[in-house]
């Protein structure tokens, strides 16, 4: 299954993941979240496509924790982004989806896992 988003591949078909793809996955492992919105600061570069990389931190049965610390290199989401995709690392596969994170949006992004049979059940019915 696929479903066409405008990824941070310039608008390539992305792909759904497998049925407990995710599972095993190593502390580690990176995620590119993308988005349109502002980088810092209110209003400041609304609009522009953004990416940015985390890496995995904890694995639950619907989770994942990701790690989004400015200090290590990584970024991640913040207010507005939820909905949004989380790509396994560089490729076309959508592996979860942005609910929230710490308030500061600098330590934590909690995905919504879409490698469930819930999450490919709902999905099945629309893509």
């Amino acid at each position: 299954m696929f479903i066409w988003v405008f990824t941070w591949r310039a608008g390539a078909p992305a792909d759904l993941p497998t049925l407990g793809q995710l599972d095993g996955l190593a502390k580690g492992t990176q995620f590119t979240a993308v988005g349109y919105g502002v980088s810092s600061g209110r209003g400041a570069d609304v609009n522009v496509r953004r990416y940015a990389v985390s890496t995995l931190s904890a694995i639950t049965p619907n989770y994942l924790e990701l790690s989004q610390k400015g200090k290590k290199g990584q970024g991640g989401t913040c207010y507005g982004d939820s909905g949004g995709p989380n790509f396994l690392g560089e490729t076309n596969t959508i592996a979860a989806i942005t609910i929230t994170g710490d308030a500061m949006c600098k330590s934590r992004n909690t995905v919504l896992r879409l490698d469930t049979q819930a999450a490919l059940d709902f999905l099945g019915k629309y893509v």
